[in-house]
């Protein structure tokens, strides 16, 4: 595919879906992961339902484990929740997740993180993190094991293996050097997108690198935004208490992080 529909996603899909289905994943599961929810919160920022407010001036990496630089960063981003209009129960839900962390509409990232030390908090995460996935799973008719004609039995089909044939040169798209300068985004919400679809395969940042920072969308993913809600999340949920865990509930928890300091 050469001309320019090589940059237009190939399904409709929430970007929560197309991360859980269409990503070369270690677990063959279909199951929206943790990640799903770091995606919605993206998407809420990109909506300016979360008003994303940074302080910090240079590009920021962050490592295998957290450094003391990583905090400060941490410390210099700040959400506010602003929650106007109709919002989808998933969107309401992610948004709910968030106060559960914070008990405030204001917060910085470091608050986040500080808060998910606590078992106490971790618990009623984990019960608003099953309430959101559900949430998300009525609202698209969508199940680990069936979905439209794109998966079935807990197996793509000939149809989802096509699709994800598709997604796979879009991704190739996204990280194209030349690709993205002959098709480039043709505005701020088209670009803003682009960076989100790089967050669910992983690679926002190599995408960022190949567009315009020209929204607090693409700052907040340059100050590694997404890695960092992952972590803070992750770790929200590595400290369930153990008699809650076991449950069979698989979020794909990645290695908890230790925290500077703590």
């Amino acid at each position: 595919m050469s001309d320019a529909t090589i940059k237009n996603p190939p399904t409709d899909d929430t970007y929560a879906l197309v991360s859980t289905l269409f990503v070369k994943k270690r677990f063959k599961k279909f199951d929206i992961l943790v990640n799903g929810l770091s995606l919605t919160i993206l998407d809420l920022i990109n909506q300016n339902q979360i008003k994303c407010e940074i302080n910090w001036e240079k590009s920021h990496v962050v490592g295998k484990e957290l450094i003391p630089t990583d905090l400060e960063v941490m410390k210099n981003i700040t959400l506010r929740i602003v929650n106007k209009g109709e919002l989808k129960t998933s969107e309401s839900l992610a948004i709910k997740l968030l106060k559960t962390m914070t008990k405030n509409k204001k917060f910085t990232l470091k608050e986040m993180l500080k808060q998910s030390k606590s078992s106490t908090i971790a618990n009623k995460f984990e019960n608003d993190f099953i309430e959101f996935r559900t949430a998300l799973e009525n609202e698209n008719n969508y199940t680990s094991n069936e979905y439209n004609d794109i998966l079935t039995k807990g197996k793509l089909t000939k149809k989802g293996k096509e699709l994800q044939k598709e997604w796979s040169r879009f991704q190739k798209y996204l990280k194209s050097p030349d690709l993205t300068e002959k098709y480039p985004p043709e505005s701020i919400e088209e670009n803003s997108s682009q960076i989100i679809y790089g967050a669910c395969f992983n690679m926002e940042k190599e995408v960022l690198e190949l567009r315009e920072n020209n929204s607090i969308l693409c700052d907040f993913i340059d100050k590694d935004g997404y890695k960092l809600i992952n972590i803070i999340f992750n770790n929200t949920l590595s400290n369930v208490s153990e008699k809650r865990k076991g449950n069979g509930v698989f979020y794909g928890v990645n290695d908890k992080y230790t925290i500077p300091g703590a």
